[in-house]
């Protein structure tokens, strides 16, 4: 349970993952506002980002 936690605390303060998710946030704000989606497509795409940057992160985490 404790390694989910620290887990969790990484992926949360890891400035690429914010960086990422700020983008991503505001991209999916300005489409919401002059272009509505389908709300599934939005947890699609924050889904998507929250995978690829877990991938990533084990990836670089493995390579140290």
């Amino acid at each position: 349970m404790n390694k989910a936690f620290n887990g969790m605390k990484t992926y949360l303060t890891d400035w690429k993952n914010l960086l990422t998710h700020s983008i991503i946030g505001v991209i999916l704000l300005w489409f919401a506002i002059f272009a509505p989606i389908n709300p599934y497509i939005r947890i699609g795409v924050i889904g998507a980002v929250v995978c690829f940057n877990i991938i990533r992160m084990n990836y670089l985490l493995n390579n140290n």
